[in-house]
């Protein structure tokens, strides 16, 4: 009889990549990694076929179980047949279109780096592996909804237009370019985590200057905007009457011991310094003690 031993490393790698059969999970990423952990193991005397047949179905677990457990027996005689099973039951019709529209429209992101957008593309591709096109019109798809940004540095990096380059070169260009990307991210990101405080620290003290700076401009703005004061006081003490040559103007003069003029001389005997034309400014005003700064001034 011949013996089949599995090795701990192809049982952990079926056991880690389970296939339940839920929406979410892709049947050909499954069967890519499956035939990965297949290669870990190469029985003597036992077929390829064989060997497939008896390590697929510890690659199942849940529904997808359920459903490999549930064949009729003796109708799958080869690899061949259960995997063909596998992808009818899994990947119908109407997944294979909706996969192979996803790399026939394929648009890169508005925030979606080169790096992102190139694995996500290749992904695609993986998801559906029977998409029928070539090399070239894999590269075609791709680059040609790449946002302007994006496919202006591939066209620098490409000496004027990507459109110059063979598909092995224009792949080979997008593959290092979008290596080199990760790398300046991830830098970034490393540089990033480790003076985060710094950074923090320096664009608070820069936020708080130009708050500041701001708030100067507006006062140096407000006073040199503010309308000079009126020269009522000058023009006021300027006035003089033309009949009796006294500092008030014409037709207001009162004949002396009249109660105008009595209480225009009290006026000014009773409170000297409260002169609203002064010559400087206004010393009776300032003393009143509703409009003093702090004390005597």
């Amino acid at each position: 009889p011949v013996s089949f031993d599995i090795k701990n490393t192809v049982l952990s790698a079926l056991k880690e990549n389970q296939f339940s059969g839920s929406e979410s999970e892709c049947p050909n990423i499954h069967l890519a990694r499956f035939y990965e952990a297949c290669g870990y193991t190469d029985p003597v005397g036992v077929s390829e076929s064989n060997k497939k047949l008896r390590l697929f179905p510890l690659s199942l677990t849940g529904r997808a179980k359920d459903w490999i457990d549930t064949l009729p027996p003796n109708t799958i005689a080869s690899w061949d047949e259960l995997e063909l099973k596998f992808r009818e039951r899994y990947f119908p019709i109407h997944k294979f279109l909706e996969r192979r529209n996803d790399i026939t429209n394929f648009e890169q992101g508005d925030s979606e780096s080169l790096y992102d957008a190139w694995e996500r593309f290749k992904l695609g591709l993986k998801k559906c592996p029977n998409h029928g096109l070539d090399s070239h019109a894999q590269m075609q798809h791709f680059t040609q909804r790449l946002r302007a940004q994006t496919r202006m540095l591939l066209d620098a990096s490409a000496g004027g237009s990507l459109k110059n380059k063979d598909e092995s070169e224009a792949r080979e260009l997008v593959e290092a370019m979008a290596q080199n990307e990760y790398r300046v991210q991830n830098d970034r990101g490393a540089k990033k985590k480790a003076g985060m405080l710094e950074l923090d620290t320096q664009t608070a003290i820069l936020a708080q200057s130009q708050l500041m700076n701001n708030q100067m401009a507006a006062m140096l703005k407000h006073f040199t905007t503010t309308p000079a004061p009126p020269m009522q006081a000058k023009a006021v003490q300027d006035v003089k009457c033309n009949f009796c040559g006294q500092g008030h103007a014409n037709g207001e003069c009162f004949p002396a011991g009249s109660e105008e003029a009595m209480y225009l001389g009290n006026f000014k005997k009773n409170d000297p310094n409260n002169n609203p034309y002064s010559n400087t400014y206004n010393k009776g005003w300032r003393e009143h003690p509703n409009f003093g700064w702090g004390g005597n001034q």
